[in-house]
């Protein structure tokens, strides 16, 4: 095998201690984001998302009118792009797009537990290179469910309700308790850098 065919690996993770605004105040509502700054800049020309891992806890979340067991959780990676990854939501006919989002998948179904999640999804593999060459930050989102009012009968009101719409996690919420152990997500990126000059 030569050398230019080795994948590397890139591991970071984003602790709810130490993400950006961390010191702010416990009612601060302000978006969940890390930025991250590598000690080097990479030109990649193939990336695959391996695993992610994470304690992310529902009881913290605040999931629309708080009656899910566990709620859907999303990541915007700022080097990515819509070409490596997308998520499309349809609003009142109109289509958004989150560009450079992926799912995280759910919520720990246990408190004290952390979910192990195997991916395998290539990201990048194409002729235009990929630079990380500046901090990119992640930012975190979950999917929301909103109940129309109880015991609805009218079609209209249903159709109006704006539930599973994505939403920012604040920094609150990715905190958790103040006397627990704090919350985090990590990721495991399989990456080829492209060593041409």
């Amino acid at each position: 095998m030569y050398y230019n065919d080795i994948m590397a690996i890139l591991n970071f993770t984003i602790r709810s201690q130490d993400i950006d605004h961390a010191g702010e105040s416990s009612t601060d509502t302000r978006q969940a984001q890390k930025t991250v700054k590598l000690e080097q800049h990479l030109k990649i020309k193939y990336l695959k998302l391996l695993h992610i891992y994470h304690n992310l806890d529902n009881s913290h979340i605040s999931d629309g009118d708080g009656t899910s067991n566990n709620t859907i959780l999303f990541a915007q990676i700022s080097f990515l792009n819509g070409k490596n990854s997308v998520f499309f939501e349809y609003d009142s006919g109109k289509t958004i797009e989150h560009a450079g989002m992926i799912c995280l998948g759910e919520t720990i179904k246990d408190e004290n537990s952390s979910v192990f999640k195997d991916l395998y999804k290539v990201l990048h593999d194409g002729k235009q290179l990929l630079y990380i060459n500046q901090p990119f930050t992640v930012k975190l989102f979950k999917l929301v469910a909103i109940d129309p009012a109880v015991g609805n009968t009218d079609l209209s009101v249903y159709n109006a309700t704006k539930s599973h719409k994505i939403e920012p996690i604040s920094i609150q919420e990715f905190r958790g308790s103040l006397d627990g152990p704090g919350q985090y997500i990590s990721f495991t990126f399989e990456y080829q850098e492209d060593e041409t000059k």
